[in-house]
C-alpha cells in the first residue's frame, strides 16, 4: 500500500481520468433521474430493469476496478499500458455518449423505457448507429484496458458487459424499430437534456 501511495504523482493522469469518470457518472445519474421521472409520467413502461441496472453498475465500476487492479495484481497478470491510445479512446467514447444523450433529449435514460406511440430517433449519432451509447461504452472499455494496462479481471468484465449490451440492444431494437416506425420529431426546447420542467 505504501508503494501505491508513493507512486501517486506518477498516477496523476489515472487519477484525473477517474475524477472525470466520476463527474460524468454523476451528471448522467442526475439526467437519468429527471428523464426517467418524465418518461414514467408520460406513460413509459420499463423493460428489463434488472438487466439494465446490472449493466450500468458494471459499466460505472469498470474504471475503478481497472485502476485498483493496476496496483494489486502482480505484474505478470497485467499487460503493458498504452496510455495515449487509451486516453484517445476514452475521450472519443465520452464525446459519442454526450452526442447520443443530447440527441435523445428527454428520452435518454439508463433504463429501457418503452413509451407507446413514441417514434424512433434519427438525429445525431442515431443517423449512423442504432445504439451509439452502447458502442461508446464498448470503446470506453477498450480505452480503459489500454490506458490502465489490461488484466484478466477487467477484460472478463468488459467482455461480460459487452455481451450484456448486445442482449439489451436486441430488446431495444425490437422496441425502437419494430414498435415505432415514424422518425422522432421533437420540439427544439426538449433537446435540453435533464430539463426540470
Amino acid at each position: 500500500m505504501a508503494a501505491a501511495i508513493a507512486s501517486l504523482p506518477a498516477e496523476l493522469p489515472a487519477v484525473l481520468v477517474l475524477i472525470a469518470t466520476a463527474l460524468v457518472t454523476y451528471g448522467e445519474r442526475r439526467v437519468h433521474g429527471y428523464n426517467y421521472a418524465y418518461l414514467k409520467v408520460v406513460g413509459g413502461e420499463e423493460l428489463i430493469p434488472e438487466q439494465m441496472r446490472r449493466y450500468y453498475q458494471i459499466q460505472q465500476a469498470l474504471p475503478w476496478i481497472a485502476w485498483l487492479t493496476h496496483f494489486f495484481l502482480p505484474g505478470l497478470m497485467r499487460w503493458t499500458a498504452i496510455p495515449i491510445v487509451g486516453l484517445t479512446l476514452l475521450m472519443t467514447s465520452l464525446l459519442l455518449r454526450i452526442w447520443a444523450m443530447r440527441s435523445l433529449g428527454r428520452l435518454w435514460t439508463h433504463r429501457c423505457v418503452f413509451v407507446p406511440g413514441m417514434p424512433r430517433s434519427d438525429q445525431g449519432p442515431y443517423r449512423f448507429l442504432r445504439h451509439p451509447e452502447y458502442a461508446a461504452h464498448a470503446v470506453e472499455g477498450v480505452g480503459l484496458l489500454l490506458f490502465f494496462g489490461a488484466n484478466p479481471l477487467v477484460l472478463a468484465l468488459w467482455i461480460w458487459n459487452t455481451n450484456n449490451a448486445a442482449r439489451i440492444c436486441k430488446i431495444e431494437s425490437r422496441q425502437l424499430y419494430e414498435l415505432s416506425v415514424a422518425p422522432l420529431q421533437m420540439p427544439e426546447a426538449s433537446s435540453t437534456v435533464g430539463a426540470s420542467d
